[in-house]
């Protein structure tokens, strides 16, 4: 049912914000509405791997001065459940 989700699922919420996508779960869980989660980084694999070369080549550690992994957290949800999922997330 999980890849259904996203085949025929609608698309809720697409946001950077971990603690965001987490309230809108814990919503959803509250509501008993089925949801799915899908995770992407922003940086693909080449992008990742050049920066940690980068670094080791100049000798830094990955962590100095480098931003954190952005990542885009997309929850969808069945599209019956579309009108009051979009609801409950904007009034609570």
């Amino acid at each position: 049912m999980a890849n259904s989700l996203i085949l025929l699922g609608k698309r809720l919420i697409a946001d950077t914000s971990s603690a965001e996508i987490r309230r809108i779960e814990n919503i959803l869980k509250q509501e008993s509405i089925p949801y799915r989660l899908q995770t992407q980084r922003t940086r693909g694999a080449l992008g990742s791997m050049i920066d940690s070369r980068s670094y080791a080549a100049s000798n830094i550690a990955l962590y100095k001065g480098a931003a954190q992994p952005n990542f885009v957290y997309t929850i969808y949800v069945r599209r019956k459940d579309y009108q009051r999922a979009n609801a409950l997330m904007q009034v609570r």
